[in-house]
């Protein structure tokens, strides 16, 4: 039974990492002739994981006292958050943007998988991230029009009101929805696929697959988590100090010349992040404690057709409207707790956290579901004589 119950839980992150590819379910249940199952699949994926969970260790889960004040502060503004609200899917929606994460991220640093069934799911991202390149050159080849009319039947430039598929450009090339639904997610999808690669000894190669989806997501916010990362990675070796002294004498000016360059092309552009400062400056009017928050359910994605409160644009503002700064607090010192100690992680902690400054990190699904696959424990294997 037990062995059983390790395969469930096995299938179950499969199917996790399967709901990210957004077109490609919609291709395939549109075929089958109802595309909305589509939108079941990542609810079904998260309650598969909790249910198999569940009933996998139910009697060795362990518990920190940090869990209990974290899910207990958590708890109470959970019922904060049912007075906000007008409806269930606003619940629904609230309900994942702030607490999916941190339940997966508990379940995650618990649960231990074999070795090679792990790699049978970095294999399973492996093959996502080579089809999502080949779709993104499929539409810098046929263009939008011609791409979005395959996979969809129709043309809608932007954000397709129906199907929530994006597809914008980026100076010469076209920001493609892939097979995951939109350009902010193939990057996630690519920056996530490769830190989870890059701690896996056997993937020390393939892990390079991801960088081309990445960059031609053109998403800045992913391009950070992926700099800083490799920053730290490369820079935190004494070996590689000398180096950064001759980047300071040399690269600097050499940077400043290719940042004069680029801009000429946008790439640099901080036009967006002063938008972002004037917004969260001039439009966030909200009603919330420093200290406790107490605007769960006024902001962020369940608050949907309010312009720019449904964004926000920074994961660690809607935190604090959410869940003030005995929340964030307790946000990080959870992580923290939950990591698994090497340099590499806190390295992808460190990324994540710098770049919720400029972006709505659980608005994505892919986020969602492959941020929390970072705390997986892998099992030792046992000699046998």
């Amino acid at each position: 039974m037990k062995v059983k119950l390790n395969k469930f839980f096995y299938w179950s992150i499969l199917f996790q990492v399967l709901a990210t590819q957004g077109v490609l379910s919609f291709i395939i249940f549109k075929f089958l002739g109802n595309w909305e199952i589509k939108k079941l699949l990542h609810p079904i994926s998260f309650f598969l994981v909790v249910m198999v969970f569940i009933v996998q260790s139910s009697k060795k889960i362990k518990i920190t006292i940090l869990d209990i004040l974290f899910f207990g502060y958590f708890l109470v503004l959970l019922v904060v958050m049912f007075i906000n609200i007008n409806n269930l899917e606003s619940a629904y929606i609230v309900f994942r943007e702030v607490y999916f994460v941190f339940i997966l991220v508990f379940i995650f640093s618990q649960v231990e998988i074999r070795q090679e069934q792990w790699d049978k799911v970095l294999n399973l991202i492996f093959y996502f991230l080579i089809l999502n390149s080949v779709f993104i050159l499929l539409t810098n080849y046929l263009g939008p029009e011609k791409y979005m009319r395959m996979i969809t039947g129709r043309y809608q430039w932007g954000i397709d009101p129906e199907f929530k598929f994006k597809i914008s450009n980026f100076y010469k090339f076209w920001r493609s929805p892939a097979l995951i639904g939109d350009a902010a997610s193939v990057g996630y999808f690519s920056v996530i696929g490769y830190l989870l690669m890059d701690q896996n000894k056997k993937f020390k190669n393939k892990k390079y697959i991801a960088l081309f989806p990445l960059i031609f997501s053109f998403v800045r916010s992913a391009y950070l988590v992926f700099f800083i990362y490799e920053f730290l990675k490369f820079f935190t070796k004494k070996k590689n100090l000398k180096i950064l002294v001759l980047i300071f004498k040399i690269g600097v000016p050499l940077l400043l010349i290719l940042g004069f360059v680029l801009s000429k092309y946008d790439i640099l552009s901080l036009e967006s992040l002063q938008h972002r400062f004037y917004l969260w400056e001039n439009n966030t009017e909200i009603d919330y404690n420093s200290f406790f928050g107490g605007a769960i359910g006024d902001v962020g994605g369940g608050a949907r057709g309010q312009g720019f409160i449904s964004t926000i644009d920074s994961y660690w503002l809607f935190m604090l409207f959410s869940s003030g700064i005995i929340g964030i607090s307790l946000t990080i010192l959870f992580m923290y707790e939950k990591s698994i100690k090497t340099n590499k992680f806190l390295f992808i902690l460190l990324s994540f956290l710098f770049a919720g400054f400029f972006v709505s990190l659980t608005q994505s699904l892919v986020f969602l579901a492959l941020f929390p696959l970072l705390f997986i424990r892998l099992k030792k294997q046992t000699l046998t004589t």
